[in-house]
């Protein structure tokens, strides 16, 4: 794309409104990158047409993963998409479920084909799929709904997937028939039977042993579990559940805090529906500072990394970065970083990989080094990281390692990161849902002072 067609792109659309100063709505939102810096971003000629081809082909995933009679989306697949799990994730259905909205509403398919993909997933998960009190388990067999892997009824999957029927009802808001599933999915989860004593709710639910004794009481991505149960229009937990899980562990990034959990998808997940921009929590906390500040710590972190161990991290840096739970050579991996001020070692096993969604993810968070890593890494490596569904799940520079799947949560957050960098994509559909405004209004949030 020649700069002048990518000028007039830019000023013919929403791009980057997301780094903007914004003052509509019941809750205004400001960032700290200016608009100049933005500016100085997108008209490198290359800069829009990589985010516009790797939204694309993050969505080509939900097409070809989506099962045709139930609309539900595979797990994980081979990145040449030869093949996909038998089973669904409920966390990866919600992600389809604002991939459909965002493809209509960028023209890569038709409304209708939009509307009616959304429409026959929502169907399939109320009328036919497991749940256990509105909770959905956390992974599905795609053609009949069942109870796969053993797995529990999840709290914080069954949030993920009401965000993105939030989503679709919001963008087919004209579609009585996709309005009316998403209500009832989220009306029937009856959050109030996952609440402890303590305020904080339990991680889900077994047969063979009942509820779970684990809770979501530190942080973590649980922010937007915590929020849509207090916002839920049926069997809402008492507001003040905000408060009851713990701030932990507090970390520091330049003299500022930052409470933080090592993997950077903790940091993207909520922020990928919630638009907390311009937002102090009742606890004084702005979050959308703190997912700036886990981005910047982690980069610098890797660098530190690579400093100290130059013969096995000294691939890291600020041109390569990148570490989110993911898979890796030896098996999945729940890793990150920093875990603690001033320790720079290679924690829970770093063993050189690089996640591209852990930079993906946080495209509208921190634009800048997200943009220059991933574009490093598809210049650097090609074709053998970057095929038809974007990026492969992870890769290992140092050993030659190359992960031979994706998987639909990381392709997901990606999709859903840079389309609210270009076009509030995400955050406008979903901001605009009465549930949404009602959770941050009970939760204390209010805007951050002029």
């Amino acid at each position: 794309m020649k700069r002048r067609a990518l000028l007039s792109a830019i000023a013919a659309t929403p791009l980057l409104a997301a780094h903007r100063l914004r003052g509509d709505g019941e809750f205004p939102s400001i960032t700290s990158a200016t608009p100049d810096h933005m500016d100085a971003l997108m008209q490198d000629d290359t800069a829009y047409p990589f985010l516009d081809d790797l939204r694309r082909r993050c969505y080509t995933y939900f097409e070809d993963s989506a099962d045709p009679e139930t609309g539900l989306i595979a797990d994980r697949g081979h990145a040449d998409g030869s093949s996909f799990s038998d089973y669904a994730s409920s966390a990866a259905c919600g992600f389809g479920l604002a991939a459909h909205g965002i493809a209509a509403e960028n023209g890569w398919i038709s409304r209708e084909q939009g509307a009616e993909r959304a429409r026959t997933m929502l169907e399939f998960l109320v009328h036919r799929a497991a749940h256990e009190r509105g909770l959905i388990y956390h992974f599905v067999d795609r053609l009949t709904g069942e109870r796969s892997l053993d797995c529990e009824a999840s709290t914080i999957d069954t949030a993920l997937l009401i965000a993105g029927a939030m989503h679709a009802s919001q963008t087919f808001h004209d579609d009585r028939a996709i309005v009316e599933l998403a209500d009832e999915l989220y009306g029937r989860v009856d959050w109030r039977w996952m609440l402890g004593e303590n305020g904080c709710l339990h991680m889900g639910w077994q047969p063979e042993t009942g509820r779970l004794p684990h809770q979501w009481d530190r942080f973590s991505e649980l922010t937007i579990l915590v929020l849509l149960a207090i916002g839920a229009p049926q069997n809402p937990i008492p507001a003040d559940c905000w408060n009851a899980w713990r701030r932990e562990t507090e970390l520091h990034h330049n003299g500022e805090s930052f409470v933080s959990y090592p993997p950077l998808f903790v940091h993207q997940y909520p922020h990928a529906f919630f638009d907390f921009r311009g937002q102090v929590s009742s606890d004084g906390r702005n979050y959308w500072r703190n997912s700036q500040l886990a981005h910047a710590a982690q980069v610098q972190f890797q660098a530190e990394l690579a400093e100290k161990y130059p013969r096995r991290f000294g691939h890291y840096g600020d041109q390569l970065w990148g570490l989110t739970s993911s898979d890796s050579e030896t098996g999945y991996r729940d890793w990150g970083g920093p875990y603690q001020d001033g320790v720079v070692e290679p924690d829970r096993g770093i063993d050189g990989t690089v996640v591209p969604s852990a930079a993906g993810g946080g495209l509208a968070v921190a634009p800048e080094s997200t943009m220059r890593t991933l574009q490093h890494q598809k210049r650097t490596f090609g074709d053998a990281v970057y095929g038809r569904y974007g990026f492969v799940n992870a890769f290992n520079p140092r050993n030659g390692w190359i992960g031979t799947d994706v998987i639909g949560i990381d392709t997901g957050i990606t999709l859903l990161s840079a389309s609210n960098l270009l076009e509030e994509g995400v955050w406008k559909p979903f901001m605009s849902h009465p549930a949404a405004q009602r959770a941050l209004r009970l939760a204390g949030f209010r805007p951050l002072p002029a």
